[in-house]
């Protein structure tokens, strides 16, 4: 028994062997003409042909489900296996940018938050480059406090000029939400023109460092009843700065995703990969056996099986000696050329109506044929005519 029989032709017994193997014997032209091929060559004809079929199957399986293989585990056995849409594949494309907000359920890293403590007239501070800075929390302060009054201006029009009046809780307005809004634009463009919003740069820095400059430069408060407070107090810059940040990815990439990744990549062995499909070359995906065909499947690798078995017996028998066979006072040609042209004439053939049928069965064109047969169907019943109830 061949190896290749032990694989594809697993829970064939022994009498449809036998069954079979005279089958394609007749076709090559027994009983009239002796078939030269013995069990263990026909055998492996069939085992190629199992194999070509598995491939064509399983390139149709990668054009149509790579997508969904992506990210999944290589311990995962994809062969004859129907793997359901989970939208994976377009989802891995809004990770970053689910990331950056923090939310999302396609995110892999947790959202961290750091923090950096201020000093007075210092403009560069150091963090670490283990971090991914996703948005530094460096902004203008709000030109609307909670008594909706612009605290930078010496005197308040609204109550000054047209005498607005309190009601409730002291200093609680009651001037239109509008006018708010007015003023705190009115305040903060007067501030950007004759001054500077809040701004940062980042930059490398030392070893494992990088540095972030803000402007303006942190300063502490001009003094007054709260010059206690240092930064932050009255019309000092904040005295804490906080900044949102991801721990780095690796130089290889994200774990989570990638098929080459510090958690399964080892210089030394160039050993890759950290257990999930990554494209076509790592996907399971295994030549199938008999067993797991249907008829028409097996229908198709015993016609090919046949060619191949042409092929074999044109080139490794019939074709020795170039096809001519000397016996006592003449010569033998034998048809060696003729099954090696009918062979690999039927081999391509057989593979072409093979690729045609599955490109018929892409699962892009049965969606777009049951969407035509939906609208078909759509526009015959708009011919038929509504019942009409009388109550």
């Amino acid at each position: 028994m061949s190896f290749c029989a032990d694989t594809c032709l697993t829970g064939v017994t022994s009498t449809d062997k036998t069954r079979m193997f005279n089958r394609i014997r007749r076709k090559l032209g027994a009983p009239v003409m002796g078939v030269e091929l013995v069990d263990e060559q026909i055998e492996e004809c069939i085992c190629e042909a199992i194999e070509e079929y598995s491939y064509q199957i399983n390139t149709w399986a990668l054009e149509n489900k790579m997508a969904e293989m992506l990210g999944l585990p290589t311990s995962v056995d994809f062969t004859l296996k129907y793997v359901t849409h989970s939208l994976y594949f377009e989802k891995s494309f809004a990770a970053s940018s689910s990331e950056m907000i923090g939310g999302g359920v396609n995110t892999t890293r947790e959202l961290k938050t750091g923090s950096i403590t201020l000093t007075s007239g210092t403009q560069n501070y150091e963090i670490s480059d283990k971090h991914e800075i996703e948005e530094v929390m460096w902004h203008t302060p709000s030109f609307i406090n909670r008594f909706g009054l612009d605290p930078f201006a010496n005197s308040n029009i609204a109550f000054s000029e047209f005498g607005a009046s309190f009601a409730g809780q002291s200093l609680y307005h009651v001037m239109p939400v509008f006018d708010t809004f007015l003023t705190a634009q009115a305040a903060k463009l007067r501030n950007k023109v004759r001054g500077a919003e809040y701004s940062y740069t980042i930059h490398k820095g030392p070893a494992d460092k990088r540095v972030v400059r803000l402007y303006p430069i942190p300063n502490a408060n001009n003094g007054g009843s709260n010059s206690s407070m240092g930064i932050g107090g009255g019309a000092g810059t904040p005295g804490i700065m906080f900044y949102q940040y991801y721990d780095k990815i690796s130089d290889f990439g994200n774990p989570q995703y990638s098929g080459n990744s510090t958690a399964g990549y080892t210089a030394q062995t160039g050993d890759q990969g950290n257990g999930v499909v990554s494209g076509p070359a790592d996907a399971p995906l295994y030549n199938l056996n008999w067993s797991q065909l249907n008829d028409l499947s097996k229908s198709w690798i015993k016609k090919y099986a046949q060619a191949l078995s042409k092929e074999l017996l044109g080139i490794g028998i019939r074709g020795k000696f170039s096809g001519e066979l000397p016996i006592p006072d003449a010569t033998l040609t034998l048809n060696s050329d003729d099954l090696i042209q009918t062979g690999r004439a039927d081999q391509e053939r057989f593979l072409e109506q093979l690729r045609t049928d599955l490109e018929k069965l892409n699962l892009k064109k049965l969606l777009e044929e049951r969407a035509e047969m939906s609208e078909s169907i759509n526009k015959a019943l708009q011919a038929v005519p509504l019942g009409l109830f009388l109550g």
